[in-house]
């Protein structure tokens, strides 16, 4: 009887140490599967992870792109505004000085010193075709007068051919119908400066071929009986010098001292051909 107790007993610790040692196995075989499941699942994931990256970063950024664009165009504008209005203060500074300047130097010219002036602004520029001429804010009112010589801080700029009350036409000495008497340099040689043109160089005629003359002289007004200038006004600049074979006379290329573009303030001399100041 106690045989047939102990049987069972017997089996039934053997199966409890089988399953004991089953469940042990099977949890490490589970434990060993959920590990590898892992890894092979990090494995499969991770590349997929960052092919998505690569799609959806573009995307996310055209889409921030897309979002902040007014914004970013705004800001463009407000500094474009600026940098606008910095220029137009820049230019304004500039055309400012430049007209101290000029007005500066027509109240103490270091030249005429003997003759009376006017001093005037130049409100028009009206060169044509016909005529280059500008005009000033001075007339008869001012005893401004037809033929009175018109000069800026660094020398001659035309002479006066229109007067009303209160303004006068100055004709530059660029416009083919003005001539002006020069004095060469050293030499004492006389010529006459005579416009091309807008935008042309005066030539000088009638010099004597030979006589001594260097690019960059300042050539002045001769000042010989019944001219239309009074002498010593310094006149034009001289670009261009040649003596070709054969020629009678020297070939002489020369500019204005003034810059017409640029020019805001002038003084009217007193002084009127044969009659003086």
């Amino acid at each position: 009887m106690s045989r047939l107790l102990e049987r069972p007993r017997v089996t039934l610790a053997a199966l409890i140490l089988l399953s004991v040692s089953l469940i042990t196995v099977n949890f490490n075989a589970t434990r060993f599967h959920i590990g590898s499941l892992k890894g092979v699942v990090a494995d499969v994931v991770d590349p997929t992870r960052s092919a998505l990256d690569s799609v959806f970063r573009p995307l996310a950024n055209a889409y921030h792109g897309v979002v902040s664009y007014p914004s970013d165009q705004h800001e463009i504008a407000l500094l474009r505004a600026r940098i606008g209005t910095l220029q137009r203060l820049h230019y304004e500074q500039v055309g400012a000085l430049n007209a101290m300047t000029q007005l500066s130097r027509i109240t103490k010219l270091p030249f005429a010193t003997t003759i009376g002036s006017i001093p005037a602004e130049v409100v028009q520029m009206t060169p044509s075709n016909l005529q280059l001429t500008f005009v000033i804010d001075r007339g008869s009112a001012d005893g401004v007068k037809v033929d009175n010589p018109v000069v800026g801080g660094a020398g001659l700029v035309g002479r006066v051919v229109q007067v009303t009350s209160h303004t006068a036409t100055v004709l530059m000495l660029t416009d083919p119908s003005s001539t002006v008497g020069v004095r060469i340099p050293k030499s004492g040689q006389v010529g006459a400066a005579v416009g091309q043109g807008a935008g042309q160089p005066l030539t000088i005629n009638l010099v004597v071929p030979g006589t001594p003359i260097r690019r960059g002289a300042v050539l002045v007004t001769s000042g010989l009986q019944g001219e239309l200038f009074p002498p010593g006004l310094p006149a034009v600049r001289v670009t261009q010098v040649a003596n070709p074979s054969g020629d009678l006379q020297e070939s002489i290329r020369a500019v204005p001292l003034v810059n017409y573009s640029e020019l805001q303030y002038v003084a009217v001399l007193k002084w009127t051909p044969g009659g003086g100041t």
